[in-house]
This record gives C-alpha cells, structure tokens and sequence, in this order.
C-alpha cells in the first residue's frame, strides 16, 4: 500500500449494499494510504448509507460519534419471518396472504415509539462473554439475550404496498431496524422482517452530504480531499459548546478541571452529566469534558466551584 502523508479528521462516507463495515474501512485505508482508519457503527452488509469514518488523529473521537441519534428509511416486508430477522436470512415462518390494513400498522408503529424494549439480534455483532454473537449463531449457540431500552423518537409510514411497508425511524443508539421491524411484524400477527435499510443520518451527518468510496478515491486522486474530510472541531460540532477565558486554555490543555470563574458563555441547553466542547475565547476546540452543572444552576455557582470534568484534550485539533 502507497503510503501517503497522514490526514485527520472525519469522512461521511455512503457505503454500497454488498460490504461490511471493515470493508469501507479498508477501502479507505487503500484509497488514503494510511493504517489509522475506523467506523463509528456498524452497518449491516446489505444496508447502505451513512457510515462516518475517523480518519488519524480523529479515532480518538469515535467513542463520541457512536453515541449520536440515527435516522434509517427501511422496508418491511410483512408475512415471511427470518432468522437473521432481514432478508439474508433463512425464511422460518411464511404466511401465504398478508391482509392488514394501512389504519392497523399506523396504530401499531404508535406503539414502538418512545422509550422500549428490544432483544438483540442473535446474528448481531453484540458481543456476549467477549464474543460476537453472530459467531455464536453460526456455531448454533443458543445465547440467552436480555432487552435493552431504546428510545424511537420518531416512526412514519412513508408507503404502504403489501407485503411492504416503507418506514422512517428516528431512534438512539443501539436501536435495530431487524428488531423493530420483527417485532411490528409479530404485533400485527402475520410476522415480517427487514427487506432493505438506508441509514440517512448519524448525528450530524446526513446521506445527501455523503460521498462514496468512487468519489473519495477521484478527490485523492486529484489533490481534493479538503472537500470531503471534515476537521475534527466540526465533527462534535453537535455538542453544547462553552467558552472560556484566555487565560484558561493552557489550563484546560493541561487537563484541568473548569471552575465557573473560568467560563465566559455558558449556553442554555446543557444537563448535568452531558458531553459538552470547551472552546478557547476565539472558538477554538481545547477539549471535551463532561457538565458537573446544569445551565439552570451555573449563575449562583462560586467562582471556585468546579462546573466542567476534562474528558479528553485536544492540543491541535485539526
């Protein structure tokens, strides 16, 4: 591999149906000539869209991307059941005609919004006792799975075609689309499974800004990678942002904690525990850190009390 100088920063990168996640990952690492390349959550093999890439000194960031909301535009195909929960599966359970009506699907994705309960996928890539549990199914390793809670902000009915159904999600992290669809399937009695999932949005990146491994392989070519490969300042760009004094940034760069007295603009939206960006008097990322206050409490704070744990620094943020 052509080893080429190394580069920082974020890719939003449009993955084809037919690849895994690692192989975006190394495509890139051809493409760029560099080893320091990684996801910020997997993407099933026959799904498309978003899938950010960290790129050099932005792998440190990922822990903080994978945390973002998604958003996936998906088809159910109602009446055949899966054990892979999608359409790459082995079909276990069929039901010849598929008679619901478009009002009893609505009245059922009512019911998978908000805060719920989802049993992983056996064929997943969850690991259980340090291991995938895909690897596990494939061994035929019957694992005992426990519901998680997951948050679905948002589910609409953008096409009804039986057998298909075409839906938009907005959910949290660790949300499945095999799952969701599974399991409005059972709700409505006739079964059902994932037939095709796009993810259009990871956080603050979205499918219409994405660009394909063809186009990132045409921009390095031609000296244009600047157009695509997001600085890392921009990619967190998501999180509250509070500034702080001049004279605090060497501190800060230090690992310090942050004070109140130290704080310049303390913005509105912050929650005690949250994941908020401490920027430099002239906006400058300096580091991550995680809200000991809420905004609500930061005006009767003492100058003293500490309002910002360091999480992570930056010292050159590209």
């Amino acid at each position: 591999m052509k080893t080429r100088p190394e580069v920082h920063g974020v890719l939003n990168v449009n993955k084809s149906a037919g690849m895994t996640s690692h192989d975006v990952v190394d495509a890139a690492r051809r493409i760029l000539g560099m080893q320091r390349i990684g996801h910020t959550g997997t993407l099933d093999p026959q799904a498309t869209g978003v899938l950010p890439l960290c790129v050099g000194r932005a792998t440190k960031i990922a822990q903080y991307l994978t945390q973002a909301d998604k958003e996936y535009v998906m088809t159910l195909r109602l009446g055949i059941t899966t054990d892979t929960l999608d359409a790459a599966g082995k079909e276990t359970g069929r039901v010849d005609e598929v008679s619901v009506r478009r009002e009893e699907v609505e009245a059922v994705l009512r019911r998978f919004t908000g805060e719920i309960q989802q049993i992983p996928p056996i064929y997943s890539a969850k690991k259980h006792q340090g291991e995938r549990m895909y690897r596990l199914a494939r061994r035929g390793e019957v694992v005992e799975r426990q519901p998680v809670a997951v948050k679905v902000f948002a589910l609409d009915m953008l096409g009804f075609e039986l057998p298909f159904v075409h839906l938009k999600v907005t959910c949290s992290k660790g949300t499945y689309a095999r799952s969701l669809c599974d399991d409005i399937g059972r709700t409505l009695g006739c079964g059902g499974h994932l037939h095709a999932l796009c993810r259009t949005r990871a956080g603050r990146f979205s499918l219409e800004a994405a660009t394909t491994l063809e186009g990132l392989d045409e921009r390095v070519r031609t000296g244009r990678l600047g157009e695509v490969l997001i600085p890392i300042a921009d990619a967190l760009a998501h999180l509250p942002g509070v500034r702080v004094a001049p004279e605090a940034g060497p501190l800060i760069l230090h690992g310090n904690a942050v004070t109140a007295g130290m704080v310049a603009q303390f913005p509105p939206e912050i929650v005690s525990g949250s994941l908020v960006r401490i920027l430099g008097f002239r906006k400058q990322l300096l580091s991550l850190a995680e809200a000991a206050v809420a905004s609500e409490e930061f005006g009767a704070c003492e100058p003293t009390r500490i309002v910002l744990h360091p999480v992570r620094v930056f010292p050159s943020a590209a």
